[in-house]
Order: structure tokens, then C-alpha cells, then sequence
């Protein structure tokens, strides 16, 4: 078990190589992270199974990929209810290695908590907020990239288009405009509007969007049992597509009759998903055209 263990080790991550880099005294930069708050989506007081199971997930996934990210400046707040039982709250201490902050919250949670969290801790001139879900994992390079991006803006989303989904031990590259490892670089004016001001399958009618392309996957989709939206939508590819570019022990499964045909039915179900519905071609032109940068190993 997962929870029987320490988190994973992450700190073996490769350099991302010479890169410029923008003042980094000129903009805070906040990772924010849901747990069992209470919100849209969970209105009810989760289970000790859910807790159990989404800790194992977390532990297994998420933690250790930002434990591992080569960039180091940024802060990390994890979201939990205040009504969080006291043994969860001992597990989560334990494991969480410093990496981040647990923040505790009364009542529902929606994007003025995380203003007036973010809003607390904030001091520079500009104010990123990235989201990351408590299933999900983030490439070594993910906060770099995201960084690099930084150039003063007043308000604009950032978008990394490039990413990939894991379920079953297989993993499929997923390109996507409006996944939800988005972040917002805006003006520090006191009232922040934050990532999390709406849904990021409709965040182009909050801002405008920026799109970037890498030339790895910068995040990994987990789909299971308890996710709420999530299906399997990419094209299968080897592990090795993926993994390098993420921290922790990720499993695999690669036999090749599987793996060839896994890649031939989902090609198969991409092409009819475009037949159904012409319109997701539009999806798939904005990615052609997201604007293209490096990004490490």
C-alpha cells in the first residue's frame, strides 16, 4: 500500500538546459490544489474510503511530480475541508514532506477562497496561480515552462496544450486547449481573480488564452474509477513516450500485441470523434498552431 510507504523520491530530475528566464522578483507564483473541499462539484462530506483511496492516488501521482520539478520557486497550497477528520490530517502531515502548505477552509470553496489565500501570501508586482487536480502529475519542467512565460502581462491564461492521460497502466497522448492545468499570470491589485475564477472547459470567456506547445507531454491525466469528467480521449503510445518526463515510480504496461492494438483503436475512435463532431477540428487546429517552445527532460 501506498500509504504504508514513504513518498516517493523525486529529486533525480534532469536540467532543463540554458533558458531565459524572466525577474523572478517581479511575480509570486502559486500552485493551488483541491482536496475534500466542499464545492461544485462535491457538495457532500466525502468517506473514509474516498479519502483513503484519493490520499493513495495523490501520493502516487501528484506529490512526488512536484517534489520533482526543476524549478523550486513557486508555493504549493493544498485545499482541505476544516471538518477534515484528525487521522487524515495526522497522514497527510506526515507525508507531505514540507512541499506543501495545507490550507483548511470553512464552508464551500470557490475562487475567492483561494484569492483571499493567495491574496495573504502574495507580495510581488504579479501573481501566477497554476491549478493542479489532487490525481493528476506535472512534467519536470511544467513550473519552468509556465514561468517562461511570464512577461508582465495584465491578465492573461496560460496554457500548456501538450499532455497526456494514464489509465490501466497504458497512456495516451492528449492534446488539449482547455485542460485543467491551466494558470493565470495577472496584475497584483489587490483583488485577484486567480485560475480558479472559472471552469476550464469555458476559461476563453474569462481572458484571453495564450496556447503553448512543447515537445513533451508537460501533464498527466490519471483516469480511474472516481474521477468525475474524465475519459480516455488520446492516442495510445509506448511508455517510454511519457515517463521520462515525470517523477515517481509510474507503473506501465507494454506488451506489444496490446500496445499495437491499443495505438490502431484509438486512432480509430480519434477519427471517428472528428466524423461525429467536425467542430473538434477546430480543437485540433488551435494546437497545431499553440505557440512552440523548448522544454527539458
Amino acid at each position: 500500500m501506498i500509504l504504508d510507504n514513504a513518498v516517493h523520491k523525486a529529486g533525480d530530475a534532469e536540467p532543463t538546459g540554458p533558458v531565459t528566464m524572466p525577474d523572478p522578483a517581479r511575480y509570486d507564483h502559486f500552485l493551488v490544489t483541491r482536496f475534500n473541499v466542499r464545492s461544485f462539484y462535491h457538495s457532500g462530506e466525502p468517506t473514509e474510503a474516498w479519502l483513503r483511496e484519493r490520499l493513495e492516488l495523490f501520493l502516487t501521482f501528484c506529490l512526488p511530480s512536484v517534489a520533482g520539478q526543476s524549478s523550486g520557486r513557486f508555493t504549493w497550497l493544498v485545499f482541505f475541508d476544516d471538518q477534515t477528520p484528525a487521522w487524515f490530517r495526522e497522514l497527510v502531515e506526515a507525508r507531505s514532506g514540507k512541499v506543501f502548505e495545507a490550507v483548511y477552509v470553512t464552508g464551500y470553496f470557490d475562487h475567492h477562497t483561494v484569492s483571499r489565500e493567495v491574496g495573504l501570501r502574495a507580495t510581488a508586482p504579479f501573481i501566477i496561480t497554476t491549478r493542479l487536480d489532487n490525481d493528476d502529475a506535472l512534467s519536470r519542467d511544467f513550473i519552468s515552462v509556465i514561468q517562461q512565460q511570464f512577461a508582465e502581462q495584465d491578465f492573461q491564461f496560460i496554457n500548456l496544450t501538450s499532455g497526456a492521460q494514464f489509465a490501466d497502466g497504458r497512456y495516451y497522448l492528449r492534446p488539449y486547449t482547455k485542460n485543467p492545468f491551466l494558470s493565470l499570470i495577472e496584475r497584483n491589485e489587490g483583488d485577484l481573480r486567480t485560475v480558479m475564477v472559472e471552469h476550464h472547459y469555458r476559461i476563453d470567456q474569462a481572458g484571453p488564452v495564450r496556447n503553448v506547445r512543447t515537445w513533451h507531454p508537460q501533464w498527466l491525466q490519471i483516469v480511474h474509477g472516481g474521477n468525475v469528467l474524465n475519459e480516455i480521449v488520446g492516442l495510445r503510445v509506448p511508455a517510454r513516450s511519457v515517463t521520462p518526463y515525470f517523477c515517481g515510480d509510474l507503473p506501465q504496461q507494454d506488451a506489444w500485441g496490446d500496445l499495437l492494438t491499443g495505438m490502431l483503436a484509438t486512432s480509430l475512435r480519434i477519427a471517428l470523434r472528428l466524423l461525429r463532431k467536425p467542430q473538434r477540428l477546430r480543437e485540433l487546429v488551435s494546437v497545431i498552431r499553440a505557440h512552440a517552445v523548448p522544454s527539458g527532460r
